[in-house]
């Protein structure tokens, strides 16, 4: 049996909730349901906030999800779907900048970082992690996107930036839309290359980081 969220007790309400005990107290569904605002025929916001999460698997696998997907799931509609995908992209926006001033001492430091922001993206991303002496982050970007070939990543431009930012030390990551993290024999020449670049540079090349769905692999932890 269905129920609308108003039928609920006041303080099992999303949203008075949320005013009363902070958005940590809220389950995904429940933060879901407050950016639906509403269900479906027959369904509470939070009938359809839980349908959804049950479909996806998870709220970062219901970040993959195209607007066509889920504008087509039942009982949402084009303006659901583009107020979910606008908060679950705001959302990864924000992780994406986390990075900038925090201090890196193992491939784990960066892994949640990495893992939130391109673990469900269907495209490849290559980038790069900049740091100074100390592993102090100066920058985080994305230098290449749609495509990974040994060809398409450019060492040399990789590089530049390293030195345009003053960093002397490096991680490399990229992702696997497969969700797969090993590395490929492109994968392994690349590293190779790019450490090369890095040595002739006086640059510390510290890992390559392979992101893939619920794990990473890291060349440094895999010698």
């Amino acid at each position: 049996m269905s129920y609308r969220i108003k039928d609920l007790p006041e303080s099992s309400r999303p949203r008075e909730k949320l005013w009363e005990r902070g958005a940590e107290a809220l389950s995904d569904a429940e933060l879901l349901a407050i950016i639906l605002r509403s269900g479906g025929r027959g369904k509470s916001a939070l009938d359809l906030a839980h349908e959804l999460l049950v479909e996806a698997g998870s709220l970062r696998d219901l970040a993959s999800w195209s607007l066509d997907k889920l504008s087509s799931f039942t009982g949402m509609g084009k303006a659901k779907a583009a107020q979910v995908k606008a908060a679950l992209s705001l959302a990864g926006r924000l992780s994406s900048g986390s990075l900038k001033g925090k201090r890196i001492k193992s491939p784990l430091d960066a892994v949640e970082f990495l893992r939130a922001t391109f673990s469900f993206r269907k495209r490849e991303f290559f980038g790069a992690i900049y740091m100074n002496q100390s592993n102090l982050v100066l920058k985080a970007e994305v230098l290449h996107s749609g495509g990974r070939k040994s060809s398409l990543v450019d060492v040399g431009f990789l590089m530049k930036r390293a030195l345009e930012v003053g960093a002397t030390r490096i991680i490399v990551f990229h992702n696997h839309p497969s969700g797969n993290p090993e590395p490929s024999a492109q994968d392994r020449a690349l590293t190779d290359r790019i450490r090369e670049a890095a040595s002739v540079l006086d640059i510390e090349f510290l890992d390559h980081i392979i992101i893939g769905r619920n794990k990473f692999f890291s060349f440094k932890e895999g010698g």
